[in-house]
Parts: structure tokens; sequence; C-alpha cells
């Protein structure tokens, strides 16, 4: 499993470097070549990946093969050789496995995702339809927004408990701790603290490393995360 960062690859600006993705305009043979260099890493290639078409919503498949899976922002599979990507640029990706069976997940949640709940939708669906045992599971955060660059407006304080939002400086505005809250719900239902990580990484503040589609005004590229089970 691993997470991409935007160092190497071949794309130009405002896309510059490895972007891994076509939806803010960069030309398709740029795209393949960085994943590509990407999935190097890994021993794979673009047709072993399951791709979910991200909606910001909290539709979850278990699949059983490559592909793309319209409305979806979550893959769970148990297959040998089939690879789950989500792509981001400031919503936290979040890979998930197993250390007693054979099963990956692959979640993409911003505070969409976060509010319908989709981590925990995921987690509860590979204990109940396949079995997994809650403290058997492991998650590994990856690059996000973190609380100091995650401004949400003041309809915010509806929707997650203070606890998440730190009111922000001579503003009825919130900065929403996401990571915080998506540990918290992989707490709440029994998987141990220390099988959680959260990467040490903001997509804002760390442009030389991440893409930002908040700072950079929604004209960026994306960063794509990859979990899979080796033949």
């Amino acid at each position: 499993m691993g997470f991409s960062n935007r160092l190497g690859g071949l794309s130009p600006a405002p896309f510059q470097g490895l972007n891994m993705s076509t939806s803010r305009g960069d030309a398709e043979e740029n795209v393949a070549a960085n994943r590509q260099l990407f999935l190097n890493e890994f021993g794979i290639g673009e047709s072993q990946l399951a791709e979910p078409l991200q909606v910001s919503r909290d539709g979850i498949e278990i699949v059983h093969a490559p592909g793309k899976y319209a409305n979806r922002d979550a893959l769970i599979t148990v297959n040998p050789g089939v690879y789950l990507r989500v792509l981001t640029a400031d919503c936290s990706p979040i890979l998930v496995w197993s250390l007693e069976q054979p099963l990956v997940a692959a979640v993409h949640s911003g505070w969409q995702g976060s509010e319908l709940d989709i981590l925990g939708q995921t987690l509860e669906m590979m204990h109940n339809e396949l079995g997994a045992e809650y403290n058997s599971l492991c998650l590994a955060i990856g690059p996000g927004l973190t609380q100091d660059n995650f401004e949400l407006g003041p309809e915010f304080k509806e929707k997650f408990s203070s606890e998440y939002l730190q009111p922000a400086i001579d503003s009825d505005r919130f900065m929403f701790n996401n990571n915080a809250y998506l540990r918290d719900t992989a707490l709440q239902l029994g998987i141990p603290s220390d099988q959680i990580e959260i990467l040490p990484f903001c997509s804002y503040r760390d442009s030389e490393l991440f893409f930002s589609h908040r700072r950079d005004g929604g004209t960026t590229g994306r960063m794509m995360s990859v979990i899979g089970i080796n033949k």
C-alpha cells in the first residue's frame, strides 16, 4: 500500500509533477505515465486498479475485479490482484487492512464523507459482511487537510461535535479536525489505537509535497492512495 505525493512526474504547471488525474485538464498521456511511475513501486499496472468514481458521498462497494465503479467513494476487496485506489487533493484518504485475513479497503472522506460516516459504514461492512473482527483491522489516514487549514462555515456547528470544531479567530466559522474525527470513528468501533496511524502531513501546508484544491484555487492535480492483496 502507499500514498503518492507530487514529486517527480511529467505534468506541467499547474499540475506539476506527479499528477494522478485528468479531471482538471491535464493530458491523458501525462497522467498515464505518472500513474505507472507510482504503480511501479508496487510492481503493478493501471489495469489492476479498482477505481471509485468519487462523488463525495457514502457509496461503498465490495468489488471482485478491477474497473471503474460509479457513485462510490469507498471500495473493499478480498480478491488478490485487485488494487483499490482513491484520489485526493485535500480530503483524507484512508487505507484499511486486516491482520487476520486477506481483506482491504480504500476510503475517500472529506467533510461530506465524514458527515455521512463513510469510514464507519465501511468498517461495519467489513465486519458484518466479510467477518473481520474490529480489533484485527488497521488504518492509515493519509495526507489531507489538517485542522489549521480546514475552515468551514457556521452551519457546521450542527453537523459535528464541538470537540472537532475550533472557532476561527474573529469569525463565526470553524476549523475542522477531520483526521481526529476519522480516528475516533475507528476507535469507537473497537479498533485499537496502536493500529491507527495518521500521517504527519497537510495537503494545504506542505505545498512542495502535495496538491491542494483549496490552496491552488481548484486548478491542481491529485494524489493517489492504493492498497491491495498480492497474489
